[in-house]
């Protein structure tokens, strides 16, 4: 008779377990949080140059490398993942834009 253990049963075995030490890294719950891909929408800025930013429910993201055209003068909503901090502030890697029709205040 062979049994096996699905992949649910198998992370409940690994968190019982959650005191041994197998020598193996294991994942903090902050670090699969910060995997989550985020969705910053509003108006880009350029607090300084060479730099694109895009504040979202309190938190301000760097979006400069995403290329957002901040000359269209419309809302964005930009989707990546939590990237290091970067001279711009924190960053979306990863990120796809998508440009809506909200025009945005110079």
């Amino acid at each position: 008779m062979r049994i096996f253990i699905g992949g649910a049963a198998a992370v409940i075995l690994g968190l019982a377990c959650g005191a041994c030490d197998s020598g193996v890294s294991k994942a903090k719950a902050s670090d699969v949080a910060q995997a989550a891909p985020i969705t910053a929408v509003g108006c880009p800025k350029t607090p300084q140059p060479a730099c694109v930013t895009v504040t979202a429910d309190g938190k301000t993201w760097d979006v400069t490398a995403a290329g957002v055209d901040v000359k269209r003068g419309v809302a964005v909503s930009v989707t990546g993942t939590p990237g290091p901090a970067g001279a711009c502030g924190p960053t979306l890697t990863g990120a796809h834009v998508d440009y809506s029709g909200l025009a945005c205040g110079s």
